[in-house]
């Protein structure tokens, strides 16, 4: 019997307003792409306008500004697929989705099979910024949604601010370069959600004015500039057992070790 392993003690709160049926409800989701260390320096958009400015790459890096990442989202959670970082590299859920194909292609989700298990990836991508909180110029891990459109419904914030970086004129040339070094500019991005909408919607837009990367790390403190580094170093990497149990909660465990016992 596997033994029982209780929560550790948490302050009790001094707020008399605060009683157990208005406290929220502690997030068991698990959001695995980010490095612990990082999840910290998430950059979460508030209602109304942020301005901020990317930051370009790190030349020590094989990645450019913005990573591509490859979500498998499971029941209660989600994680970066190794090919992210590492090309051709396959996960636990490839050799699922394998192994169902050839099985029992009946439980995989099709245009026509909406109930079945989906064990495919979704886009995302993270890159670095700068920005104002609180008086202070911090730097922020944007994680947000790398989808095209091509499905249909709106392309991901992600996606969206890499073509505005890639923007053309009439003659062909880039509109502006918003990542370069000296001559980049701030993005602003307008957050609303009226009362009611189910998402919020966003607006994009670049400022006029050169950004040079260096007056903003001028303004920064230390700590700030200690915690930047090349992009591919912020992403976790699930080891394979880890997989397989974010399996189990998307295809029974019994199937889950028949597969398991077919690989080797």
């Amino acid at each position: 019997m596997q033994p029982i392993v209780f929560a550790s003690s948490h302050d009790v709160s001094t707020n008399n307003d605060t009683t157990p049926w208005t406290e929220p409800k502690r997030s068991l989701y698990q959001d695995m792409i980010l490095k612990e260390e990082y999840e910290e320096r998430r950059l979460r958009l508030p209602i109304g306008e942020t301005c901020l400015r990317i930051v370009p790459a790190f030349q020590s890096s094989p990645f450019g500004w913005l990573i591509a990442i490859h979500s498998i989202n499971f029941e209660g959670g989600r994680f970066a697929h190794p090919k992210t970082l590492r090309r051709n590299a396959r996960s636990v859920f490839d050799h699922a989705y394998s192994w169902c194909l050839a099985n029992a292609p009946q439980a995989l989700f099709s245009k026509t099979n909406k109930a079945g298990v989906r064990l495919l990836t979704d886009s995302l991508s993270v890159f670095w910024c700068f920005l104002e909180e609180e008086g202070r110029t911090v730097a922020r891990l944007f994680l947000c949604s790398g989808y095209d459109g091509s499905r249909g419904g709106v392309p991901g914030l992600g996606y969206q601010l890499w073509k505005l970086t890639r923007e053309l004129d009439e003659t062909g040339a880039l509109v502006c370069d918003p990542v370069n070094h000296a001559a980049g500019v701030q993005i602003i991005i307008e957050k609303t959600q009226p009362k009611g909408a189910k998402y919020p919607s966003y607006s994009l837009r670049r400022g006029r004015r050169p950004a040079p990367i260096a007056d903003f790390m001028a303004k920064m403190d230390d700590t700030e500039i200690r915690a930047l580094c090349p992009l591919e170093d912020v992403i976790r990497e699930l080891d394979d057992e880890h997989q397989w149990k974010c399996l189990e909660k998307v295809i029974a465990p019994q199937t889950v070790a028949i597969i398991r016992e077919s690989l080797k």
